[in-house]
């Protein structure tokens, strides 16, 4: 994509934004996790984050003791404190050691899911395997008495100890009958303590225990033994309320620094995307007008001025916009979607397939959009060209479109080129406008089939609501990137196509270039010598040349006037001189040089040149006479002034020098036009001044005043006057008369008008006979020797 090859000079601001967007979004989708702590142990755990009490009474991790082996047992004493002087011991390892999960929480959870149930009461009957006993003994115990014979052959020891199990089997049955016939955790502990409980057999059972409830055991431990910590915070006295509270605020906290954290990241990633957007815009606007401005005649007729208005402006506008979008959009998407994918890898919970579903979905939906609208975004452009060509024509031909009667005709032909453009836009548009709604119906879909599948989980005991909402929350995020993508993939053709155009201006070759050696007249060169040798020339794909075979040369301190009928050539070959097209036969000197040997800085320097049309800029009379530069002194501009005969004129005008010329030069007349613009090349001190018929909205009185300005104060350099008037140029050194191209007589006026037929005719249309001062016998034989 040309896009891309516009950051290379931008690689460091790329980087920059690529971290801030990473940071950005692993802030942002951190969030749904948190969400998900919040439900699950928030709310549904009452804020107890793991199996593993902060604090713990004594005897009730004495208790669950009873339900681990000797190295879990030691595993956990190691992790708590010695209890202080109400019998509380503290937890003092790490937060990563109790995280649910550890090794410790997995210690602790099935002994509290067990000390739990117990606490609640158990019926003798579920408790006999885990006691070490059965239920048929439990209904014989006499059978389980010695006979007397047997008593009697037993030592005092074995006496005393089967009357102290006999005490022991008394209490404990006493404390079943007193918690309502069930097995709880005080008889229980009479038990052991009476050795009439095996505390092997309590872990086996136990295991037992975990193992019939499958894939359940899980979250059903957790969960349980996470109330078995909460009601041990009970007995401690600590309000649940408050832990809960506690909790809630920790993530709050936590949630509100990393929204703050992606807040501040945006921000950033926004302004390093605006300043390097408007960086590329500023650069591509300074190469494309910089490129515009070596362009010749040529090359502005091959691109027209409205469509090189158009790349400059609305072409880099939305090359501009789509750096923006490029930053900040399609380099987030595809990380906000690695990274929730990465998340939701990394807790399985068995719905990722309806991840591949949604990006199918909406990957069908983009391609059938953009199959539809990509043709008609690469014509929007072409008929933003041609608005702006009509609008531009009738601009700048309202006159003769008004004194033609030609406004309606004109309207409709700009609605025409208006109706165009809308009608593709209102195509694209419509085309996009489908997209927003096909995918919330992605999403919500994808929205309910998580919520379908998501539940079945839930009830299975395999899946929290917590971890569901995190998913649908992931899930989201992974489409809203698509979404995000193909919201750019709107914008992104037509910037596209924009940048092909304004790339087409930049590597357009250039048919005038400066020379590989260039080279500067001698210091001992005749100054403003200009010199003809035989030279040609042909535009551009034209067939035939419209010059050719021209011969002169001129010297500073003489006039050469350039005379012939319209379409004779004239205008076009005066633009040779300062090479705004080359010669395609012959040459051009200057001061002895090839001018296709000097630059065209040096070359230009040394000419002034005033087209037909005196064009000024906005600004003042001061700023368009001192145009060439800080090289023009007051003294020189005043000078000038003098010479083209404006002095007058601009001290009529309020602030003078300083009054303001408003663009284009629409605020003076056409004489007053002209006569500045002779100024304003004069004010430089060329070599060489050409007119270019630049005198023809001046009246006879102020071209003859000027004329002779010229001729007393311009001495020291060539003048070459094209003309449509004899008078302008009767008196010049020299004269050359075209007629189709060709040199059809050189001489003076008084030598063309006696051996000049075409010369002669042009002067019988302007002058009386006694201005010719020519009998009609001398007019006649000029003719008839022309026509022979």
């Amino acid at each position: 994509m040309r896009i891309l090859k516009l950051f290379k000079k931008h690689i460091l601001a790329l980087f920059t934004a690529i971290v801030l967007i990473v940071i950005s979004c692993n802030a942002d989708l951190a969030l749904p996790t948190y969400m998900s702590d919040i439900v699950d142990v928030g709310v549904q755990q009452g804020g107890i984050a793991s199996p593993v009490p902060d604090t713990i009474r004594a005897e009730s991790l004495d208790d669950l003791e009873l339900f681990m082996s000797a190295k879990d047992a030691k595993t956990v004493e190691a992790a708590f404190g010695k209890a202080d002087k109400n019998g509380i011991r503290t937890y003092k390892g790490t937060e990563e050691e109790r995280a649910d999960g550890s090794k410790l929480a997995d210690i602790m959870s099935l002994p509290e899911t067990v000390v739990l149930s117990l606490n609640q009461g158990i019926d003798a009957g579920s408790m006999g395997d885990m006691m070490g006993t059965s239920s048929e003994k439990d209904n014989s115990a006499a059978q389980a008495m010695p006979t007397p014979e047997q008593m009697a052959a037993m030592t005092p020891e074995q006496l005393a100890e089967m009357q102290q199990k006999a005490a022991a089997a008394q209490n404990m049955q006493k404390q079943i009958d007193a918690d309502g016939g069930k097995v709880t955790m005080k008889s229980l502990r009479l038990g052991v303590e009476g050795g009439l409980v095996d505390q092997s057999k309590l872990v086996e059972g136990a295991n037992e225990m975990a193992d019939k409830m499958g894939s359940m055991s899980g979250s059903i431990v957790t969960q349980r033994a996470v109330s078995y910590v909460q009601v041990e915070y009970k007995a401690q006295g600590i309000d649940p309320a408050d832990v809960q509270n506690a909790y809630l605020g920790r993530m709050a906290t936590t949630m509100f620094g990393l929204c703050l954290v992606s807040l501040v990241a945006t921000i950033l990633t926004g302004a390093v995307a605006s300043r390097t957007a408007c960086s590329i815009a500023r650069d591509l606007r300074r190469e494309t007008f910089n490129k515009v401005m070596h362009f010749s005649p040529a090359e502005v007729g091959k691109f027209s001025q409205a469509s090189l208005i158009t790349r400059c402006t609305n072409d880099i506008q939305q090359i501009q916009m789509a750096a923006t979008l490029f930053i900040r959009m399609c380099l987030l998407a595809p990380v906000m979607g690695i990274v929730a994918v990465m998340r939701v890898l990394a807790n399985h919970t068995g719905l990722e397939w309806t991840i591949a579903v949604a990006i199918i979905a909406v990957s069908a939906v983009v391609g059938v959009l953009m199959g539809l609208t990509m043709p008609k975004f690469k014509k929007m452009q072409s008929f933003v060209d041609r608005v702006n060509l009509t609008a531009r024509e009738l601009l700048d031909g309202l006159m003769p479109i008004r004194s033609f009667n030609r406004e309606e005709h004109e309207l409709e032909r700009f609605d025409k080129a208006s109706l165009d453009l809308m009608t593709t836009q209102l195509y694209t548009n419509r085309a996009m406008s489908f997209m927003m709604p096909l995918m919330m119906l992605v999403m919500n879909c994808i929205t309910v089939l998580i919520v379908w599948f998501g539940a079945q989980g839930v009830s299975d005991g395999v899946m929290q609501v917590g971890n569901m909402m995190a998913f649908i929350s992931y899930t989201m995020q992974i489409v809203m990137a698509f979404m995000i993508l193909t919201m750019v993939s709107v914008i992104l053709p037509r910037a596209e196509v924009a940048a092909e155009r304004v790339e087409e201006v930049i590597t357009c070759p250039t048919s005038i270039n400066d020379p590989a050696s260039p080279k500067l007249p001698a210091t001992s060169a005749p100054r403003g010598e200009l010199t003809f040798r035989d030279v040609s020339f042909q535009y551009p794909d034209a067939r035939a040349d419209v010059i050719s075979g021209v011969n002169f040369t001129t010297h500073a301190g003489q006039m050469l006037g350039i005379i012939g009928s319209t379409g004779s050539g004239k205008s076009t070959l005066v633009q040779l001189i300062p090479r705004l097209y080359d010669v395609t036969g012959g040459s051009i000197s200057l001061d002895g040089i090839d001018v296709r040997d000097m630059t065209l800085s040096e070359l230009r320097r040394r000419i002034g040149y005033i087209p037909q049309q005196g064009r000024l800029f906005s600004g003042t009379v001061e700023s368009n006479l001192k145009f060439a530069g800080d090289m023009v002194s007051d003294e020189d501009m005043r000078q000038a002034a003098r010479v083209a005969q404006a002095e007058d004129f601009i001290a009529e005008r309020e602030g003078g020098y300083d009054s303001p010329i408003s663009q284009g030069g629409s605020n003076v007349s056409g004489g007053q036009r002209q006569r500045l613009a002779i100024a304003r090349a004069l004010a430089k001190k060329p070599e060489v001044v050409v007119f270019d018929d630049s005198f023809s909205a001046l009246d006879y009185k102020t071209d003859a005043r000027l004329r002779e300005e010229l001729a007393k104060n311009v001495t020291d350099a060539a003048l070459v006057v094209v003309a449509q008037r004899i008078a302008t140029i009767m008196h010049a050194d020299q004269i050359i008369v075209l007629d189709d191209g060709h040199v059809v007589g050189t001489g003076t006026h008084e030598e063309l008008l006696r051996s000049c037929p075409a010369y002669l005719e042009i002067a019988q249309s302007q002058l009386s006979a006694e201005e010719l001062g020519l009998t009609q016998e001398e007019i006649a034989a000029v003719m008839e020797g022309g026509e022979r």
